[in-house]
């Protein structure tokens, strides 16, 4: 084996471990680190809804980044440093429904507030509850944006 082979078969499987690192901190983020559980109160449709398109978009790149942290394994136990020659079935199925995950999440992030838009569901336009939305614009005096601290 000559140095440039060595080099390239290091950067390789460096490149995926960082992947895999990258994809893992991605996902432990969006799970535990960003307010994802008020997303629910899209579907719930109580008196009042919380919505951020970029927890939309965050929630839908998961199955994307689990396709990659998967290929940059599949990566890092390949003997060589040559392209794979056949992809498997199930990751290829896996990578057309992660990307189309996240098509459809980012035109949900933006056909969504057309439809809060159309609704009964006010904004409550001010400071801290711009991601609010009411059916009583009174209600708006009532939301502690805080209250994911609490649980």
């Amino acid at each position: 084996m000559d140095k440039k082979y060595i080099q390239q078969w290091l950067a390789f499987k460096g490149v995926a471990i960082i992947l895999m690192a990258v994809c893992v901190y991605y996902i432990y983020g969006v799970n535990n680190l960003i307010e994802t559980f008020n997303t629910k109160s899209l579907f719930i449709l109580a008196d009042t809804i919380e919505y951020s398109g970029k927890i939309i978009i965050c929630i839908s790149g998961i199955p994307f980044f689990i396709w990659v942290f998967f290929f940059s394994l599949k990566v890092l136990f390949k003997k060589g440093i040559q392209p794979f020659k056949k992809y498997t079935a199930i990751g290829y199925v896996w990578m057309i429904l992660s990307v189309a995950s996240f098509v459809l999440g980012i035109i949900a992030s933006f056909v969504i507030p057309f439809i809060l838009m159309a609704s009964p569901y006010t904004s409550c336009n001010v400071g801290k509850y711009s991601n609010y939305y009411v059916i009583n614009p009174a209600l708006c005096k009532d939301i502690d944006p805080d209250e994911w601290k609490k649980r």
